[in-house]
């Protein structure tokens, strides 16, 4: 699996076939993000099965889910058409970017959580 925060130009990237990734700025976490707006311990990236949860980790500047701030310590679905910031500021995407299933009017379909390997 290959996660990826864009801030910018630049994209850090990060693998790992663990079911669990944590990311921040303590060297405590999987994912290292070396960016003061991030805290310590920011927000954790969960696989289960088929599917990729996220959890905000009780940072300072959050994690928000198409411009809505998530609360901290709730495991929430990542969608397909899902736009991920971190600490307000850095896109986050899963593998191969965010996918987005439209149907023929153009409208975005959350039909269920983005799977792993899409």
């Amino acid at each position: 699996m290959q996660l990826k925060i864009k801030y910018n130009d630049e994209i850090l990237t990060y693998e790992s076939d663990k079911d669990t990734v944590t990311i921040g700025r303590s060297k405590d976490n999987d994912f290292v993000v070396p960016y003061d707006d991030f805290s310590r311990k920011h927000c954790q990236v969960t696989f289960k099965g088929e599917y990729a949860f996220i959890m905000d980790m009780g940072s300072k500047n959050g994690v928000t889910i198409d411009g809505k701030k998530i609360p901290p310590n709730v495991q929430l679905p990542i969608y397909a058409s899902s736009r991920i910031f971190l600490a307000n500021l850095f896109e986050f995407t899963l593998p191969d970017g965010t996918f987005i299933k439209e149907d023929l009017l153009g409208e975005i379909i959350l039909e269920e959580p983005i799977k792993r390997g899409r």
